[in-house]
């Protein structure tokens, strides 16, 4: 398969691939990268691909930042070799790079299964990194603190040098010594400080003489009552270095005991490392994971070859395996025959390699056990033409060696020979193939081949379009219809003579095949227009379908608008309408509190005549849309319901035969299974909601709002024993509660007795003007010994 990765560009694949892995290690991964054969390895590359695609596309930070290749570090390390700062440095930098790593995989391994195997039992160095930590601060620098005595060295160095420079100063800003300086400066020779002395004061200025200038003019000389000073400074700068030196050993020896679980680690991170670039690539590249074919199915979807530049390349959909085996393509050159054969290759390649191919997604490909190619590069895809003798010897190697479950492509198939005997042979040796099974791709421009392929089952036809109105070719590949090579149309367009293209057609024209030539044309120009057609009718399609998608939108839009304006509404007069109750009932008893019990019928005149026209406030209704009732079968407690009588939503608290017991913005009202309906999921939702936000509040002093009085109302009132006197002044008390709350029905239970107390009742309920009616309860709710009150 190795002369097949060179022709189809797998080899720049592994390129592209290399650039987007952010190790060097992975990188060489990527430059090693084979296509698997195994079903189980390549299902197990594709989904570690399509975790870390998943990880760029949502994760903020990567798990890959500052791993450093330590294998040569580790390897000297176990020959006992002193490792330099940088390589110690990159060692203590990898390692807290895998920790990192570690630590984003543990916490996220449900997300990332796979690529976490790989991290979870990858070897800790906790201990080895806080050595580091007691050696190195965070720019690699290596720390006074590393040992005490680095840090009594380093500050000796430090005194040593102040002194020096004090002395220096001394001397030169002594007046006596400024005819002597070239200029009044310090610098080092041979790590000894000096001062830069005129030539003709050399035996004026006691010192030792280090270097001169290049022009003889100046010498550097260190005073002589820096050489004690200065001979310190060196004694301890070898004692630091030598310290030093042995730091870096110790070190080397703690990395060299670590050095085999180092390099298993170092594996495995490079490994995911490697899973992130092959990511990345597909991201680049815009590419999608291929399903892999249970049997020899070949579907690529809008497939483009990674290696033409997005703006230029046309996607390909290429079918195969399925209703036949192999596919035969002609068309015009440069038409896209052989782009087309490298395009189902090389993501074939791609798809076994375990990367992602650019391809729509629910594309399908098989799994070769070996795919041959002998294409040959008419449009310097590859390298040059092939001679007769080389493709056939190439074919000859792929005749004997393809099975069933390969894929051969072939470019040309029979060319460069004898039209008639290079088409006999083509059939014959296409005859060969269909027999042992392998899936083909071959691109020809022999008629014969075209004929063959209309005659012979398990090969199907197919062109690459050629646009006659142009002179160009469209790249597009149709699948079905054979097409024609459009030899004297491109001829013309590349400035052949028009006479020589005349003569060309008539010598065309007593061709024994120049019928189906004709045919193939008119043919491929019908299949243009019907494509087009169908191109348009798509085009509007979705124009409609997108139309229709905003209309219902802003439908939906504006009937959620008017059911909120409406609802708002409702609710606000409706507030206001038991503020007025609330106001009325206050002005009344300021009625009761003015008048002396002489004016009794005055009073009572006065009272009536406000609730009159408190009463005469009507809130309008709004019609909403129809709701499903609820089957009194299917009813159970804590479903949540619509009652339609108190336009609100509840929960069932209790079933008592015909009477619901629900419980409605905190009070529980008893209703008939009629009054109810279904609630809607998102009123489901939201009483779930209010209910969920409903902390308990400290209980407000009598005279809060209405909402609040409602919180306090109750639905029934029990007189049982009471005096028709003492019971309806209760009942009154009671309606009044009930009508500032907005509440209704409400019950009111006497019990049956003599019915004297529940005529007495029903007498004073006539008298009052906010009893719409008023009912003998039904059998399940008390019957003749509770009464039923509507409120207006």
């Amino acid at each position: 398969m190795n002369n097949s990765l060179q022709l189809l560009d797998f080899f720049v694949i592994r390129e592209r691939l290399a650039e987007h892995c952010s190790s060097k290690i992975a990188k060489e991964l990527a430059m090693e990268l084979e296509p698997l054969t195994n079903g189980v390895d390549i299902k197990t590359a594709l989904d570690e691909t399509v975790e870390a695609l998943h990880s760029w596309q949502q994760e903020i930070e990567q798990p890959l930042s500052g791993t450093r290749d330590i294998r040569e570090a580790c390897s000297k390390s176990r020959k006992e070799i002193v490792l330099t700062h940088d390589e110690l440095w990159d060692i203590y930098v990898t390692i807290g790079a895998y920790k990192r790593m570690y630590q984003f995989f543990t916490t996220k391994y449900m997300n990332y299964p796979l690529l976490s195997l790989w991290i979870q039992d990858m070897p800790r160095h906790d201990g080895l990194e806080r050595r580091f930590e007691r050696i190195f601060d965070k720019k690699g620098n290596l720390m006074d603190s590393a040992t005490p005595k680095l840090q009594n060295l380093r500050s000796t160095i430090s005194k040593t040098k102040d002194r020096i420079k004090n002395d220096i100063q001394e001397i030169l800003h002594n007046p006596d010594n400024q005819k002597y300086f070239q200029e009044a400066l310090v610098t080092q020779r041979n790590n000894r400080y000096v001062i830069p002395v005129k030539q003709e004061y050399r035996y004026a200025f006691e010192g030792l003489i280090h270097d001169r200038s290049s022009t003889g003019a100046t010498l550097y000389i260190e005073p002589m009552r820096l050489v004690n000073l200065n001979n310190d400074l060196q004694e301890a700068m070898m004692a630091e270095e030598e310290e030093v030196r042995r730091i870096y050993k110790d070190l080397s020896l703690a990395v060299r005991k670590e050095s085999n679980s180092l390099m298993d680690a170092c594996e495995c991170v490079s490994h995911v490392e490697f899973v992130y670039g092959k990511a990345a690539l597909a991201l680049k590249m815009k590419a999608n994971p291929a399903e892999l074919s249970g049997g020899r199915e070949v579907k690529l979807l809008n497939a483009r070859h990674p290696l033409i530049p997005p703006n230029a390349v046309v996607p390909t959909t290429i079918i195969l395996g399925k209703d036949y085996k192999i596919l035969l393509i002609t068309g015009s050159n440069t038409g896209g025959k052989t782009v087309a054969m490298k395009t189902l290759g090389l993501l074939s390649l791609m798809n076994q390699a375990g990367l992602c191919i650019p391809a729509d997604s629910g594309s399908i490909l098989p799994i070769f056990n070996n795919i041959y190619a002998d294409i040959g590069d008419e449009q310097s895809i590859e390298a040059s033409l092939s001679t007769f003798s080389a493709h056939m010897t190439q074919v000859v190697s792929i005749l004997k060696a393809a099975g069933p479950k390969d894929l051969v492509l072939l470019d040309e198939l029979g060319s460069g020979t004898d039209p008639e005997e290079g088409s006999a042979l083509a059939v014959a040796i296409l005859e060969y193939f269909r027999k042992r099974g392998p899936l083909m791709m071959v691109s020809t421009h022999y008629n014969e081949l075209k004929n063959y392929a209309y005659h012979t089952e398990g090969i199907e036809n197919g062109h690459v379009e050629f646009d006659e109105r142009t002179l160009r070719p469209t790249y597009r590949l149709h699948i079905g219809v054979a097409g024609s090579s459009h030899a004297f149309s491109i001829a013309a367009r590349l400035g052949l003579p028009r006479e020589v293209v005349d003569y060309a057609k008539q010598q065309r024209e007593g061709a024994a095949n120049s019928d189906m030539e004709q045919v193939l044309s008119d043919l491929n120009e019908q299949l243009r227009r019907n494509q087009e057609r169908e191109r348009k009718l798509k085009k509007e399609l979705e124009e409609a379908r997108r139309t229709r998608t905003y209309v219902e939108r802003e439908k939906k839009k504006i009937n959620d608008r008017r059911k909120q304006i409406l609802t708002k509404a409702q609710e606000e007069a409706q507030n206001m309408k038991q503020s007025i109750r609330v106001e009325s009932e206050q002005i009344i008893k300021q009625l009761k509190n003015q008048f002396s019990e002489n004016d009794k019928d005055k009073r009572q005149q006065a009272i009536t005549n406000a609730r009159k026209q408190v009463s005469g406030v009507n809130v309008p209704d709004i019609e909403f849309e129809k709701r499903e009732p609820v089957k009194p079968e299917e009813l159970k407690e804590g479903q949540t319901v619509f009652v339609t009588s108190l336009n609100a939503t509840g929960t069932v608290r209790a079933i008592q035969g015909k009477r619901i017991q629900v419980e409605v913005n905190g009070l529980t009202a008893n209703v008939k299974v009629a009054d109810l309906a279904l609630a809607s999921r998102e009123e489901v939702n939201n009483l779930r909601r209010k209910q969920e936000a409903v902390q308990p509040k400290p209980r407000k002093r009598a005279g809060g709002s209405a909402v609040e009085r409602q919180k306090h109302a109750t639905t029934e009132l029990n007189v049982i024993g009471q005096t028709v006197d003492e019971a309806n002044q209760n009942v009154g008390h009671f309606v009044d509660q009930a009508i500032m709350a907005g509440i209704s029905p409400v019950r009111i239970v006497h019990g049956k007795g003599t019915g004297a107390l529940r005529a007495g009742i029903h007498q004073y309920l006539k008298t009052l003007p906010h009893i719409s009616r008023f009912e003998i309860a039904g059998y399940d709710e008390g019957g003749a010994g509770a009464t039923i009150v509507y409120l207006k």
